[in-house]
Parts: C-alpha cells; sequence; structure tokens
C-alpha cells in the first residue's frame, strides 16, 4: 500500500515508521526541518513543504499514485484542506482533528461530504474516552477495534508477598475466562508460557471477559480485591484547564450527578475563564497542584481520582506524584513523550495516558485493517501488540490444534471469538473457519506474525 503522511511531527513519524514497518510505501511531508531531517531516517520518501500544497502534493509527493492519505500535522485546518485534496485524487483520507467545532456537524452532512475525510481521529477525545473509562473500573482497560466487546485488560503489580510469586504459571489456578498476556519486568517485555515463573515486582496484563471472575483472579494472583473492585468514585480534582480538563469536567458534570468535581488553575484570569465555561456545580479553584500546602487545604486525601491534565507533562507527573504522596486514591497524568511514559511508569502513578500515542494506535489500526487483520492495539509504549486475525480455510489454519501451528516465538493466541463467544483456548483447543483469533506478540514478531496468519 502507498501511503502519503502529511505531517512528521511526533504522531506522523511514529505512524509512518509503524507502516515502514509493516512493508508499506511511505512518504512524509512537513514544512518544519527539524521533522524533516528526523524522518529522512526513515525508510521512506521526506518532501519538505507545505502539506497542504497541491502543487508540492500532486508533483513532488506524486499524489495521483497514493492509496491512502493521512494528514496529522499540528493544524486541523490544513489537514481538512490536505485531506479534500486528496480525496479528489482519489486516495482514501484520514485527518487528525482536535476542534469539536470541525467535527460535530449537523445531521444531514457528514466528514467525507464537506471536507473529504473519511475517518477523523481527534487526540483530545481518545484521551478522554481512556479516561472516562477510569471512572467506572480503574484498573480496568477495555480492549478497542475488536469482535468481543466486552473484553478488558487487567493491570496489576504483585507484592513481594504475593502466593503466586515463584510458581510457574502452569500451577496458577486461573479463572477459566482469564488469560495473562503480558508480563513487564525492568529488564523488558514478555510474552508468557506455561513454563514462566512469576516474579515479585512483575507488571501483568491480565485478559478477562467476565466480571463475575474477579474475586477468583484475585485470589488466585494474591491481589488486593479492591484493586479489582467497581470504584465509588464521590470526588475527582482536576490540574489544568486545557481543552481536555474542560472537556473532562463538562462530561462528568452531565452524567454524575453525585460526583464532586474539582478543577485547580493557578492563574486567576485562566480560572476566571474556565469558569464561565464550565456547570455551575464544577468548583474552579485558583491555586497550583504542584503546592503540597493548597492539594491540603482543598482536601486531596478525599479524592477518589486526580487528573493531571495541564498542557505540560512534567506537571502532570510531579503534581500525581505530589497528590498520591498526599492522599489521592488514584491518580491518571497525561504524558506526551513517549520516552517520559517509559521512564516514570513505575514510579506510583497509577495510569499515564499519551494522547499521541492513542492517536498513532488508532491512525495505524484504521490504516492497516484488512480482511485477514481485523483489530490492532499497541501495548507497553509499543514494545507489544495484540492483533485480532480471521480465520480463513485459504491460510491453512483450520482443523489444527493451537499446539501443531507452529507459532512464531513470543506469540501467544489468547482467545477465539467463535459466534460471538469468547473462547480461552488451551494447547489441544482447535480452530474452525471464520474464528477470530486475539495474538498477542513482541513488536520485533510482528511482521512473521502477520505473514503467518495471512
Amino acid at each position: 500500500m502507498r501511503v502519503l503522511i502529511a505531517g512528521a511531527g511526533e504522531v506522523g513519524f511514529r505512524v509512518g515508521r509503524d507502516l515502514v514497518f509493516r512493508g508499506h510505501e511511505v512518504t512524509l511531508v512537513d514544512s518544519n526541518s527539524a521533522a524533516v531531517k528526523r524522518a529522512q531516517t526513515l525508510d521512506a520518501q521526506v518532501f519538505q513543504g507545505n502539506a497542504a500544497s497541491a502543487k508540492l502534493l500532486f508533483e513532488e509527493a506524486s499524489l495521483e499514485d497514493v492509496d491512502l492519505f493521512i494528514a496529522v500535522t499540528g493544524k486541523d485546518v490544513v489537514n481538512l484542506v490536505a485531506c479534500s485534496i486528496a480525496k479528489k485524487a482519489g486516495c482514501s483520507t484520514i485527518a487528525r482533528v482536535n476542534n469539536p467545532d470541525l467535527t460535530d456537524l449537523p445531521e444531514n452532512y457528514d466528514h467525507q461530504q464537506l471536507f473529504g475525510v473519511d475517518a477523523y481521529v481527534s487526540p483530545d477525545e481518545l484521551a478522554m474516552h481512556r479516561i472516562w473509562q477510569i471512572l467506572s473500573r480503574p484498573a480496568l482497560t477495555r480492549l478497542e477495534h475488536f469482535s468481543v466487546g466486552k473484553l478488558r485488560i487487567l493491570e496489576v503489580r504483585l507484592s513481594d508477598s504475593s502466593p503466586s510469586v515463584g510458581r510457574p504459571l502452569a500451577n496458577i489456578n486461573l479463572p477459566p475466562h482469564c488469560r495473562i498476556v503480558l508480563i513487564a519486568r525492568e529488564e523488558g517485555v514478555i510474552i508468557p508460557k506455561d513454563t514462566d515463573v512469576l516474579m515479585p515486582r512483575d507488571r501483568l496484563l491480565i485478559l478477562l471477559s467476565e466480571y463475575s471472575e474477579l474475586d477468583l483472579l484475585s485470589d488466585a494472583l494474591g491481589i488486593p480485591k479492591e484493586i479489582t473492585d467497581e470504584r465509588n468514585i464521590k470526588r475527582i480534582m482536576i490540574a489544568g484547564t486545557s481543552r481536555i480538563a474542560l472537556r473532562l469536567a463538562k462530561q462528568v458534570s452531565r452524567r454524575y450527578k453525585d460526583v464532586e468535581i474539582y478543577i485547580a488553575e493557578p492563574d486567576r484570569e485562566m480560572a476566571e475563564v474556565a469558569s464561565a465555561q464550565l456547570p455551575e456545580e464544577v468548583r474552579v479553584l485558583v491555586g497550583s497542584s504542584t503546592d503540597r500546602h493548597f492539594l491540603r487545604e482543598e482536601g486531596i486525601r478525599y479524592e477518589d481520582l486526580f487528573v493531571a491534565a495541564t498542557d505540560r507533562e512534567d506537571l502532570n507527573v510531579l503534581s500525581c506524584l505530589l497528590a498520591k504522596k498526599e492522599g489521592a486514591k488514584r491518580t491518571v497524568a497525561l504524558v506526551y513523550q513517549t520516552e517520559l511514559e517509559y521512564v516514570v511508569q513505575d514510579t506510583g502513578i497509577d495510569t499515564l495516558i499519551n494522547p499521541k500515542r492513542v492517536t498513532v494506535n488508532a491512525i495505524v489500526n484504521r490504516a492497516t485493517s484488512t480482511d485477514e487483520i481485523e483489530g490492532m492495539e499497541e501495548l507497553e509504549g509499543g514494545d507489544a501488540s495484540v492483533r485480532e486475525f480471521l480465520i480463513k480455510n485459504s491460510n491453512g489454519k483450520t482443523g489444527k490444534k493451537l499446539s501443531d501451528l507452529n507459532l512464531p516465538d513470543d506469540t501467544l493466541i489468547a482467545m477465539i471469538n467463535r459466534d460471538g463467544e469468547a473462547l480461552f483456548p488451551d494447547s489441544e483447543s482447535i480452530l474452525q473457519e471464520k474464528d477470530h483469533v486475539l495474538v498477542f506478540t513482541l513488536k520485533n514478531k510482528l511482521p512473521e506474525v502477520e505473514n503467518f496468519f495471512h
């Protein structure tokens, strides 16, 4: 597939890198010389110039030969203009658009009609969606883009005293609708086998489809039941008055009438502007979320959820660490650099959300979905991945036991969706035509795994 990406910033670069890694022909366009220089490290064509210039797109970037056009510059209007040009050239189009004024259209219109956009992604909306999930079951993350909608990932860390420490996975009696799909350690990420032994401080990602088995899972792994409980959130403090912060406050106040919502903003003028935009139920406090005296005065120890959503990731990390130390039950920080996400993931902050990373996931998922690859999502900052494949007679996998498949190393078939039922297979399970299989693997195995199921 030939792909042209308008914008080679963090999102465009990572989308381009992932598509090149999967064997696609990629071209990137950006006006920034530093972004162009970085993009030139990829096995891709790179041009410097205005991403919405029809002359550049047609004469230099060969737009008429492109299958998919992805517009991810930092300017919504540029992305829409570029997509409208690309659509006229016959390309499929994806646009990054954050401004809701450009996406909330009248009922009789759609984005393709008005802008030539087949699909749009909003980093703010994707980050908001992730925070929204935390409001119901804080430790659970819904797996998006997959055929079984009720799948969740539970993330837990084993304590030194956990009864499961020192035992191989084969000797741990997990409930039938649960599967440990990834182990993260200081030295790296592991796709587990039955012989792998759990160690203190292991961080586990557990796939599950039945909430009713959470207590059994807690008993099997020796993790506190409050980790898997549905949290009764009554108080939320949000640090900052960014777009995400304000949209979150509005949605929570609209949906949960019994939740107290506080916003902390150190700039009085910005606090007043934010207060005028928010429902009266939301209290906007003038104060810094990095000031422990302010946090104590405002009752941080009573907060069920603290969300640091300023535009500065360093402040988000610092305020979450401080809020946790002062007694907040759960903390969420927005971060914008993968490197920072990696550095602070084990510092005690409960959840890190990288809007750019979830945007890359959404775009790559959309761009590379095929008849065989039906859904995908990146894990652990891109070090691991989950893919959904459709089993067909033509790919030679039907009628075979999993033990006879000769899967690539570091690869796990964790779940089979058969006629809407989530089955957690063992080595004797046999694949049938039209099964949808959920496969976890390491990033460096992706091309091999995708070829295996084609």
